[in-house]
């Protein structure tokens, strides 16, 4: 009886100190509120620290007030609440671009002109603390954006180049003068377009850590970055019920001839034949590409054998470590019908004794049958037309847009470089300072929020000690060196591409002779890029510097709108190391989940696949892109944990927060957290302004509401309904569509 007293009491403690925490953050979160003043009122003892933060705090306040549509129920459809606004304010980038436009989108072309007004300065009036080795190869980028600065527009210069690159590669039958050499094997094409260019074709190759060792690197063979086909239109699912008479591949079939009459003055007729024969082929491989984004239909994702019970290998390791075998076993498990080795050998130029493993080996056995099966001119055909389609760069000529284009070809051919120029000349102290500060209280909060139910205790020790590991990096640009890069004063801008696309090839295949045990493919974030990302074997979030520019982020805005758009990015990276796939791809670090963990994970994540199905398609068991899962559940989680980071930043402040809010808003802090989330992720469609058109659509929009149900839309819809803090905030009703009756939540 004693004890069973003693523990009441001590549940009353705990329960008590929560509740006392949470008054506390809650008079916090609206202390504007406290002394009866209106969440815009200006206090009168507040003063901006400077103009500066006077200048962003109105423009910030202006800014979220002109998106807002506040006819709108925010219960009902927070997005339209939110973003209702931001198309009429972004017209003409909805007319530049073709299909959907976005907030992060618009925070990248505004980087895209910080560069371009980067290159066109002296490089001696730049911010920059370069050694000799990265100022040498600065020089080097900027000399080649200046040759693509000044090329011509005329499409000779560009035919010349494509041209060039068929005759060094054995040409094509049907194409003049272009060195065709009818015995040369396609494997040998196929080869050397990798070697000298880096063009992933066919046969997807990459070079990453042996996870079988854990150490030294090795070849992974699986599907090919480039394709003809959209990823949306080519994969095992949707080609399962397509057809490839089906009006968007007659479409891609119609571009591909064209493009074949552009670039080898072709006739029509023969132009078509080409481009049956090619973009059949490719469809016929589609069928085995994409499965390892898909669960199999018609699986409970309940029972034990849908997920492995050996979670500390994870399924992508799994497949890796099953096709660990020498090049002359991979050929003969394929039966000798394409030699792996002769491949290797000839990119690498010399031996390969290394062993090598699969990735999707069903694609390579498929891909293994369907080439032996076609006519290999038709491979040739294929291949070929990949090859000019990604080398084909034809110049703007409006000068607004080249500038703007050169800058996108020098990111995509020295990111490292063009990286370090950004992040020299933007970074500041007080913003890594700030974003140290949010992340050790993320690192708090998800501590906390570690307790979830579904978790084992042993587990959960682990996670926790694991988690105390984790610290914030941002690019390392130390040993930047193009000094094997070497342009001719002679050179023109199409010389100088082929020459920059053959160093970027040597460089990557340079890497099998190195231990890259830090890098991460997923963990590749540049100092230019608007994001971060999970970098697991060095236990940190990477972080790219354009996340931390204007409009996105200011060191003058509220730790509100700071911890939504920072918070929420960093502690989405965060969780990866924290769900099945992130805690079972390192074993080195981890020991697996038991099997209770792992079935209190399984129900989590089926209440998320569900709920998602059903936004999108009112089916619960049509959705199956376990891909997409992984994302939208570390968003809404990724949400949950930094709005409970800023609760605990509001619960230490010992004064009232009258920077919390912002001028003229008639808002708290707390409800700024979220629409600002919301506001970073706002986009729209270009539309046609047909006002019949417009009538039929919206005709549509009412008699069909799934219409409005969107992948885009529910990232912004979908972790806020899933929030209890948002709903509280918003007063929103249990069972209204902004406000779900079963949360689905990892953390």
């Amino acid at each position: 009886m004693k004890a069973t007293i003693g523990a009441l009491l001590l549940l009353c403690q705990l329960i008590n100190g929560n509740v006392a925490r949470q008054q506390q953050a809650n008079m916090n979160r609206n202390s504007l509120m406290s002394q009866g003043q209106p969440p815009n009122y200006q206090h009168p003892n507040f003063n901006p620290d400077s103009r500066e933060e006077f200048r962003v705090r109105q423009q910030m306040s202006l800014d979220v007030q002109k998106y807002l549509n506040l006819s709108v129920n925010p219960c009902e459809d927070f997005f339209e609440y939110a973003c209702g606004r931001w198309p009429s304010f972004h017209q003409r980038e909805l007319q530049r671009q073709s299909n959907l436009t976005t907030a992060q989108q618009l925070v990248e072309s505004h980087i895209v002109d910080q560069l371009q007004q980067l290159f066109s300065k002296p490089l001696t009036e730049q911010r920059h603390g370069y050694s000799s080795a990265s100022t040498l190869s600065v020089r080097k980028v900027r000399d080649f954006y200046e040759s693509c600065r000044s090329v011509p527009g005329n499409a000779k210069e560009r035919r010349r180049f494509l041209m060039k690159v068929l005759s060094d590669n054995g040409g094509l039958r049907n194409v003049p003068n272009s060195n065709w050499q009818p015995n040369r094997p396609w494997l040998q094409t196929l080869a050397e377009l990798r070697r000298n260019y880096g063009l992933d074709i066919l046969i997807g190759m990459e070079v990453d850590l042996n996870l079988q060792q854990m150490r030294g690197n090795s070849i992974y063979f699986g599907e090919p970055k480039l394709t003809i086909i959209p990823a949306e239109h080519c994969n095992v699912r949707v080609t399962r019920g397509a057809n490839i008479k089906d009006q968007v591949y007659e479409e891609i079939q119609l571009q591909v001839a064209a493009n074949l009459r552009d670039w080898l003055a072709l006739s029509e007729s023969e132009s078509e034949r080409m481009a049956g024969d090619v973009v059949s082929f490719e469809f016929e491989l589609c069928k085995h590409m994409g499965a390892h984004h898909f669960q199999t239909m018609g699986q409970n994702p309940i029972t034990p054998s849908n997920y492995a019970v050996r979670a500390r290998t994870g399924q992508d390791r799994l497949k890796r470590q099953r096709g660990g075998l020498s090049l002359t076993e991979l050929t003969l498990e394929n039966g000798n019908k394409l030699d792996f080795k002769m491949y290797v050998e000839l990119v690498l130029e010399g031996p390969y004794n290394g062993v090598v493993f699969q990735s999707s080996q069903d694609y390579i056995k498929h891909l293994v049958l369907t080439t032996r099966s076609k006519n290999p001119y038709t491979i040739i055909s294929y291949i070929m037309y990949v090859a000019l389609q990604e080398l084909n760069q034809p110049p703007e000529d409006h000068p607004t847009l080249r500038l703007r284009q050169c800058v996108q070809v020098v990111q995509r051919l020295f990111p490292e470089v063009v990286g370090h120029i950004y992040q020299q000349e933007v970074q500041r102290d007080d913003a890594k300072s700030d974003l140290e500060q949010i992340f050790s209280d993320l690192v708090k909060a998800f501590d906390q929020q570690l307790r979830v139910e579904w978790m084992d205790e042993n587990d959960r020790r682990a996670a926790r000690t694991k988690l105390s590991q984790y610290r914030i990096i941002f690019p390392d640009y130390q040993s930047l060196d193009l000094a094997e890069l070497h342009f001719q004063k002679e050179h023109d801008y199409w010389r100088k591409l082929e020459t920059s696309l053959r160093y970027r090839a040597r460089e990557k295949l340079n890497r099998l002779r190195g231990n890259d045990f830090g890098q991460d493919a997923d963990g590749v974030v540049e100092g230019f890029e608007v994001r971060a990302a999970l970098v697991a074997r060095q236990n940190a979030v990477l972080v790219g510097w354009g996340l931390l520019q204007m409009p996105f982020y200011s060191y003058f805005y509220p730790k509100a709108l700071k911890y939504a758009l920072l918070g929420q990015r960093l502690a989405s990276a965060l969780i990866r190391a924290f769900d099945n796939e992130g805690w079972n791809h390192y074993p080195q670090s981890t020991s697996p989940w038991n099997e209770l963990t792992m079935s209190g994970y399984r129900n989590v994540s089926e209440c998320q696949r569900v709920q998602y199905s059903n936004y999108l398609y009112d089916q619960p068991d049509e959705f199956r892109n376990i891909t997409r899962l992984r994302e939208i559940m570390t968003e809404s989680s990724g949400l949950n944990v930094a709005f409970n980071a800023y609760l605990a930043w509001l619960e230490q402040q010992q004064k009232l927060l009258y920077r919390e809010t912002l001028p003229e808003l008639d808002f708290t802090n707390t409800q700024l957290f979220f629409i600002y989330f919301a506001q970073t992720r706002c986009w729209a469609r270009s539309v046609a302004v047909d006002q019949e058109d417009q009538d039929e659509e919206q005709v549509s929009l009412d008699q069909m509401p799934l219409v409005k149900h969107t992948p885009e839309r529910w990232d912004i819809n979908g972790p806020l309904a899933d929030s209890e803090e948002f709903g509280r905030e918003f007063n929103c009703a249990l069972g209204t569509p902004m406000n779900n009756g079963d949360k689905c939540l990892l953390y």
